[in-house]
Order: C-alpha cells, then structure tokens, then sequence
C-alpha cells in the first residue's frame, strides 16, 4: 500500500492552504519512492507550495531513490523559481545524486539553459565572495556522495552505462556551444 498522504498531493498540485496545516513530520514523510512534499513540490515547479513546506520545517537533504534532492528535480525540470527559492534557502548547490551529479549537471543534460545561467552564476558568486565556504560546502558534498554510494551502491551500478552516456552528450554539448 503506497504511504502517499493527502500532503503529497497538495505539494504535487501547489494546494498550499492544504500545507500550511502539515506538521515537520509530514512535509518530511517520504513516499514509497523516497519523495516527500518539498520533493514534489520542486519536481512539479510548485514554488509557493515550496516556501510554505520549508517554512513548515522541510528538509532540503532528503533524497529520492536516485539520490536527487529537490534541488536536483526542480533544475532538471527547468524549474527556475524553484531553484532560486531552494538556492535562498541555503541547500548545497555542490551535492551530488548516487550518478555524481550536481543540479547544475542535471539541468545541463536537461537543456535547461536557464536554470544552468542560475545555478552557474550562484556558483560563481559563492567561490568569488567566499571561497572558503565554497571550499567547505563541496567537501561537505563529496561526504554526502560516499553516504549516498553505500546506501544505494546497486543503484548507482544500473545507472553507471547511463551517467557514462550522459557525460559523452555532455561534452558534446559544451563542445558545440
């Protein structure tokens, strides 16, 4: 029986009167997939409902089977306000899914050119203004890989052909820009 509460459809549909009545413990309940309602509502570019479930108390390190935190979803689905919300909120624009992927990578492969313009200008910023604490953050990132590669070692052996195709389209791709 799928564990999908009332709570997850409303983060899914953007129903933010629906939200604002869940608790921390509810926007953080995972569904039989790993998502949560912050990971709906940034997969399904649901910015509004997005604010109101971290100000509920959402979790921005939970991930969904692949290893992909909401950052990685909205910027996969060109989401841009969902990224600039989540950027706002202080998540970890150098973590990486169980393919060692960025968000910035992701959306690259996506073709989202507008959000990659974000999440490269918010990367930029961040080692130019501060480049100890960029320094940190992606140690902190590279930690949460080695985490992420012993929770879902299988996973990340199915999707190797596929991360290996991903980086050839990728250098293609910056290549011919």
């Amino acid at each position: 029986m799928p564990i999908t509460t009332r709570f997850h459809r409303a983060a899914s549909t953007g129903n933010v009167l629906l939200l604002k009545e869940a608790t921390r413990w509810e926007v953080n309940t995972p569904d039989e997939n790993l998502l949560t309602p912050v990971l709906l509502a940034a997969a399904n570019g649901k910015a509004t409902a997005l604010m109101v479930l971290l100000k509920r108390g959402g979790d921005l390190t939970k991930t969904d089977r692949t290893g992909s935190a909401a950052l990685h979803l909205a910027a996969g689905a060109g989401h841009r306000e969902c990224v600039e919300c989540l950027l706002r909120a202080g998540v970890n624009v150098f973590e990486m899914n169980t393919s060692g992927r960025t968000a910035l990578d992701v959306a690259k492969l996506n073709r989202e050119f507008e959000v990659v313009e974000v999440l490269e200008q918010f990367q930029s910023e961040l080692c130019t203004k501060d480049p100890a604490r960029a320094e940190q953050l992606k140690k902190r990132a590279a930690k949460q890989y080695e985490k992420l590669k012993l929770r879902y070692g299988t996973v990340i052996a199915l999707n190797l052909g596929d991360s290996f195709r991903a980086l050839e389209e990728h250098t293609e791709l910056e290549e011919s820009v």
